[in-house]
């Protein structure tokens, strides 16, 4: 058995496609199927099934899976180790990015940065739900995440580097007949558009007013945060956002209204999220120390 075979085995397992697998790696079809075979009949048993029209995984051949997974990382990872002991960082980053992230936080010019530093290393950014980063952060599927901190505690395996704490401030129409401040229990017959739930900034608004004994309806539920400046800027509903944000919508046309929130504790702690015994491989553990650094100083 070599490393190669399982490659092999790992490519087709997630195109579950020979020919596809075979170009992914560079050799030609019947090299790599050779090569199956020869790993099936050294391990004694079959990979997988073969049709004219698709392969899949036998029930032993994705029981092996993760394991020659593990192998085949622990060996990336060993080589990374060596490169960053010469000097040299390369390899893969992911990254969770939040959807409403501060107007301090500049991330083409943090992975410029990046990359000037170590044009080794390819960064693969992902946005999404906070709840959904902090799950990915946790089953390795990301090597961290910048979010904003749900009210729930963090899972135990996680740890959080809180970067920066907004307040929060309301946006409306410009012509809405509130202005100036607003007690949050002055908000309940409002109309309000939101992140879907899931959302940390979400997440961060509901407890804030279930905190302050205030009930509010969430009308529209947008992923975006240019669509919640819409929204609120053409008075369909009440955009509670960071403040910085907030100020700079309200120097954009259409021309919203900002508006301070009493009575509610209002907040957003942002943070970077990573497994507990930090990033595991150089490349992440540069991105990461890059990140803390610039974000803390912002």
């Amino acid at each position: 058995m070599d490393l190669r075979q399982l490659r092999y085995f790992r490519a087709i397992a997630r195109t579950r496609s020979f020919s596809t697998a075979a170009a992914g790696e560079f050799v030609v079809q019947s090299a790599l199927s050779q090569q199956i075979r020869k790993l099936e009949d050294e391990l004694g048993i079959k990979l997988f099934e073969r049709t004219t029209r698709s392969v899949r995984l036998t029930r032993a051949g994705a029981q092996l899976l993760p394991l020659a997974e593990r192998v085949l990382n622990d060996l990336d990872l060993l080589v990374a180790e060596a490169d960053a002991l010469r000097g040299v960082v390369r390899g893969n980053v992911s990254v969770g990015m939040m959807e409403c992230p501060p107007l301090t936080l500049d991330m083409a010019a943090l992975l410029s940065d990046f990359h000037t530093r170590h044009p080794g290393v390819e960064v693969a950014l992902r946005s999404g739900g906070s709840d959904r980063m902090v799950e990915d952060v946790r089953s390795a599927e990301l090597d961290l995440a910048i979010l904003g901190l749900p009210p729930k505690p963090l899972p135990e395996r996680l740890r959080a580097r809180p970067l920066l704490v907004e307040d929060l401030v309301a946006l409306v129409h410009v012509d809405h007949p509130l202005a100036g401040s607003v007690a949050a229990a002055g908000l309940a017959g409002e109309r309000f558009v939101d992140f879907p739930p899931g959302y940390g900034l979400r997440e961060q608004v509901d407890h804030g007013f279930a905190e302050a004994g205030v009930a509010r309806r969430v009308a529209f539920e947008v992923v975006r945060v240019e669509e919640m400046v819409r929204f609120a800027a053409h008075g369909l509903g009440v955009a509670v956002l960071p403040r910085s944000i907030a100020r700079s919508a309200a120097r954009r046309a259409p021309r919203p209204r900002v508006l301070e929130i009493t009575g509610a504790d209002l907040r957003r702690t942002v943070a970077l999220v990573h497994r507990h015994d930090g990033p595991e491989s150089p490349a992440a553990r540069a991105f990461f120390s890059l990140a803390a650094d610039l974000l803390s100083t912002a």
